[in-house]
């Protein structure tokens, strides 16, 4: 037990360091968050000397633009789901890789929505109240309490999936199922739950005619499921493009087709060499001596200095490997540029996927030191694969590799897309209810649509949200949208029409007029703006330092088994020397 605390605060130490280290473009994006959160702290800490009478709200308009950000922004939490069900339910290995960006945003996103509470409250020194036990939490009366209870608890589901599956990747242990399996269901009825429950505290609202419609619930999950993958399909290729480098020599081989260099020696393979892979492949041991003689012939072990090519990208060879001794590189060419996918060292495998398959290599593997590698053809590795642990380690290792593909960012394309299709039509449910039955309560829809009694402050905000929304909808139908240039816009589209629409669309209309008919028009103030940039410079620094910590661990670059050498971790392009024994 003491052990294993141990090395989880050294794995927290090294996740912790690794965040203060990057290039020059870490640094500057860093830094320039850091700014605009320092400029939002300080606009708080006005609005907490003189209360919210520096913002827009009043006694009639008692929501704006905070909780406007707060239900948006607990749409993009709830839109993870939409990554975990095709993987987790579906078995899509075009997101695998992709799945756990989905919920580190979920997180972020749930930071950023309690800090929008947090500021929205008048006087937040006063929220023990809501603590069971000490206050009065008022639980299950008030929708509030409910709120209180799955925004929390999704952010407790998704720290411990994410946490869990970094931490098992670093130490090279396949995750035990039953640890966080359970979770990974219970939070995609959560994920439901959070937003469900966050339109309810609008529909619960019998004052407030505007909200009381059953449909507000459904349009809420409609317009998550359409702005949080699209914010995830953009997040993914600036991860891709950051990610991503160009080493000299290499990119030119791999981009002009060449094949790969001959190694420096090879020879036939022992059973020497079996047992020194046992070492590290403990599942080894569960194939006899009189088996391993078997997968001799054909196999050899090959010796490569740093910067070797193994196997090229697009070649058509059928052999796996296994290192003996030193550190592989796995380099994919995507978009004319390199990036990493995959380390491996002694004891792990590369190449398996493609020689089983019989398909081109996926990636470059390139020798990061002097290495020792067994070359396998597909016939002996299929041999050892009939052990059924063997089976399962290899099988489990295929998954450990980080692939960004445009086959994955379409199928996102796809969610984004039949999404934006409901989000339109149960729109236009709305809009139909309102004014075709034009009774008393469409006067705050008219107010929003068309204006009421010369106050149009909202009119122009909504038509340009509907306009957005719309020529999203079109590109997204149209074949132009699988371009990623176009996806891209569509996206940006989609995100801003539907914070527009979720936010100043639906939060402000419910309290004009109010319940003695007057018509009060709010506008946020400067104040109000700094603070919400500086949470939304908050969230993205969360969501950058999350990815920060994870792409290395999930490339393998950031292990337990080189937990002595973070500098090779931080510029991946710098060859990595192992330590010599003394």
């Amino acid at each position: 037990m003491i052990a294993a605390a141990r090395n989880y605060l050294v794995f927290l130490r090294r996740c912790i360091r690794l965040a203060f280290i990057g290039d020059w473009r870490y640094y500057a994006w860093m830094g320039a968050l850091s700014i605009v959160c320092l400029f939002g702290l300080n606009a708080y800490a006005k609005q907490l000397a003189g209360g919210l009478s520096v913002t827009g709200m009043s006694d009639e308009v008692s929501w704006g633009v905070y909780i406007a950000n707060f239900t948006f922004l607990v749409g993009v939490a709830a839109a993870a789901v939409m990554m975990v069900i095709p993987v987790y339910i579906y078995d899509n290995e075009d997101l695998h890789d992709l799945v756990i960006f989905g919920e580190l945003l979920a997180v972020a996103a749930i930071c950023m929505c309690l800090a929008f509470v947090t500021v929205d409250l008048g006087r937040p020194d006063r929220f023990w109240h809501l603590i069971p036990g000490i206050g009065q939490f008022n639980f299950p009366a008030s929708m509030l309490s409910w709120d209180v209870i799955v925004l929390n608890g999704y952010l407790l589901l998704n720290v411990h999936i994410c946490g869990y599956l970094l931490y098992c990747r670093y130490r090279g242990k396949k995750p035990t199922k039953w640890f966080y399996i359970p979770f990974v269901f219970i939070a995609i009825v959560w994920a439901v739950s959070i937003h469900t429950v966050t339109a309810f505290l609008y529909v619960g609202l019998g004052g407030r005619p505007f909200w009381n419609s059953a449909i507000v619930g459904p349009r809420f999950l409609a317009s998550a499921f359409t702005a949080g993958p699209a914010l995830i399909i953009l997040a993914l290729q600036v991860v891709r493009r950051v990610t991503a480098s160009a080493p000299a020599g290499v990119a030119v081989r791999i981009a002009e087709g060449s094949s790969a260099p001959r190694p420096v020696s090879s020879r036939q393979a022992t059973l020497e060499d079996f047992a020194l892979l046992g070492q590290h492949l403990p599942e080894l041991a569960t194939v006899s001596e009189d088996e391993r003689r078997k997968l001799l012939p054909g196999a050899a072990v090959v010796e490569v200095a740093t910067g070797d090519i193994l196997l090229h990208q697009g070649a058509t060879d059928n052999d796996a490997y296994f290192v003996l001794e030193g550190r592989i590189v796995v380099k994919r060419l995507e978009s004319g540029r390199t990036r990493i996918t995959r380390t491996v060292g002694p004891g792990e495998q590369f190449g398996e996927i493609s020689a089983l398959n019989g398909t081109p290599r996926m990636a470059t593997a390139i020798a990061e030191e002097p290495s020792h590698v067994l070359r396998l053809p597909a016939t002996s590795l299929r041999k050892l694969m009939r052990s059924p642990k063997l089976n399962e380690i290899i099988h489990s290792r295929m998954a450990e590799r980080l692939m960004i593909t445009d086959r994955g960012l379409l199928i996102l394309r796809n969610i984004v897309q039949v999404s934006m299709l409901i989000n339109v039509f149960l729109l236009l449910n709305e809009v139909f209810k309102e004014f075709y039955s034009g009774n008393l309560h469409v006067i705050s829809s008219r107010y929003l649509f068309l204006g009421l009694e010369g106050h149009h402050a909202l009119v122009p905000w909504i038509w340009s949200a509907i306009t957005l929304n719309v020529t999203a909808m079109i590109m997204l139908v149209l074949p132009l949208s699988r371009s990623l240039k176009w996806l891209n816009v569509a996206c940006v589209l989609s995100i801003v029409g539907i914070w527009i629409e979720k936010g100043m669309g639906l939060v402000i209309p419910g309290f004009i007029p109010t319940p003695l008919g007057s018509v009060v028009e709010y506008t946020p103030t400067l104040n109000e703006a700094l603070v919400c940039f500086g949470i939304w410079a908050m969230g993205l620094g969360l969501y950058t330092i999350f990815l920060r910590m994870s792409v290395p661990i999930l490339q393998g670059r950031l292990s337990k088994a080189n937990e002595d050498h973070l500098d090779h971790v931080a510029h991946p392009d710098r060859p990595f020397v192992a330590p010599t024994a003394s």
